[in-house]
């Protein structure tokens, strides 16, 4: 190990990772400006903003999880130069990714009353949530192909062009919203028309700046359905879809947190959908580190380097806790000041801000687990253990936490926010001896 140097190893994780830090900083505070700016509006349209988006949330996530088992055999093919099995991948991604945003676009868009029914006993909340759900649903497929390439571009090592169209999404959205919520005064229906229009340009952006730079991900459309062989497509979904079993359970158990939630009441609600925005911005280093650090790997194991690949997750993990150290510091200095920003009661505030103060203590372990499942083991192609281990925590540890802690416990919001954390320390047990004996690393694309 003596032979990689400390110097050469930060420097080509900041080149990935500042890039995708600023990414997410940028996604995050598109999720934060709705809420920020819908926040201006009251409590009952924050909180049906916030649960309708558990719909795009749901979605989002299993997208993430099919292209997230794709860019595995992306950034290995890359490694080893075979640039014809990316084109494959992205063929066989599109066609999972479209089905999927058809089939969330037709519930939110036929049966809206029903999705909100699941997340809120508040009829106002739920009749905002339908209004905004009839919108932005058309938003959907238009985010999967977004995915899609920018989840090409990254396993490639691109990761500059994903943050300038994002910033590009970021800038419509809040021109569109200043537009649609206050100067046509359509409120949550002016959100959603923004978040459809900013992120139509967005895709526009991606595609035309792919073609312009003629990357080599760019191809006939041939040749992305070409030589899609049973062999291929065998080894293909034996990956991905754990993976994709992964996000699916772990996003269920997530937004049925929010299922018992609505147990402590729309004040509650609100306040959770404050903290929980707040947090992903405040998780954005360790998820850079993460996505960077699986990047490496993957292109290390593809070109059949296991040294390297064992190298980075170790590096990885330890640089971690630095980015985590200062983010936690940073949210706890803030909280009062965040919290402050949004135009609800003094009591949503409250629980906002005290949520605040638990999330900058589990950072920690929040960004150590992200680190170890989506940037190390998932890479590394032991998808399998990452599926045990993200929903056996999640439904045998966080599931009941939040249930005990809202619906039968009556508990404040904030103490059952913290009971739900346990699935974190939990999983932080599972999952770090798992990286540390090696048993993860795989070679997919032999």
């Amino acid at each position: 190990m003596t032979m990689f140097k400390d110097t050469a190893f930060i420097k080509k994780l900041g080149m990935l990772a500042l890039p995708i830090m600023l990414n997410e900083i940028l996604n995050s505070f598109v999720n934060l400006l709705d809420t920020f700016m819908i926040g201006k509006l009251g409590e009952a349209p924050v909180a049906a903003v916030g649960l309708a988006n558990q719909i795009f949330f749901l979605f989002i996530v299993i997208c993430f999880g099919i292209n997230s088992g794709s860019q595995i055999f992306m950034g290995q093919f890359y490694g080893r130069g075979e640039h014809g099995g990316i084109h494959k991948c992205m063929g066989t991604t599109f066609v999972l990714s479209v089905l999927l945003a058809l089939i969330f676009e037709c519930a939110a868009f036929m049966i809206p009353d029903k999705l909100m029914a699941i997340y809120s006993k508040d009829p106002a909340v739920i009749e905002l949530g339908v209004s905004y759900l009839r919108i932005v649903a058309f938003s959907y497929i238009i985010v999967a192909m977004t995915v899609l390439i920018n989840a090409a571009l990254k396993s490639t090592g691109q990761v500059m062009q994903p943050m300038c169209t994002t910033f590009i999404s970021l800038v419509c959205n809040f021109i569109f919203n200043l537009l649609f919520i206050y100067g046509l005064k359509l409120g949550v229906r002016g959100a959603a028309l923004a978040t459809l229009t900013a992120r139509s340009i967005e895709l526009f952006a991606v595609v035309l700046l792919v073609k312009l730079k003629k990357h080599i991900i760019a191809a006939r459309a041939r040749a992305y359905f070409s030589g899609l062989d049973k062999t291929f497509l065998k080894g293909f979904f034996a990956v991905v879809i754990p993976v994709i079993l992964n996000e699916l359970m772990w996003a269920l158990g997530t937004t049925i947190y929010n299922v018992a939630y609505k147990y402590s009441g729309t004040v509650a609600q609100a306040a959770v959908q404050i903290a929980g925005t707040v947090q992903n911005v405040f998780m954005v280093a360790g998820i850079a580190i993460g996505s960077a650090c699986g990047i490496m790997i993957a292109n290390a194991l593809g070109a059949d380097d296991r040294e390297r690949a064992v190298y980075y997750s170790r590096k990885s993990m330890s640089t971690s806790l630095v980015f985590s150290t200062a983010a936690a510091v940073c949210l706890a200095l803030a909280a009062p000041y965040i919290a402050g920003f949004f135009d609800v009661t003094e009591q949503a505030r409250r629980y906002a801000r005290i949520m605040m103060y638990i999330t900058s203590v589990g950072l920690y372990i929040k960004t150590l687990n992200f680190i170890t499942i989506v940037g190390v083991l998932r890479n590394g192609g032991d998808t399998r253990f990452c599926l045990i281990a993200d929903a056996a925590t999640v439904w045998f540890v966080g599931v009941p936490m939040a249930f005990l802690g809202s619906a039968v416990l009556s508990l404040p919001i904030y103490v059952t926010f913290a009971m739900v954390y346990m699935e974190e320390v939990v999983k932080l047990f599972v999952t770090v001896p798992r990286v540390l004996n090696n048993k993860w690393i795989k070679t997919l694309i032999n």
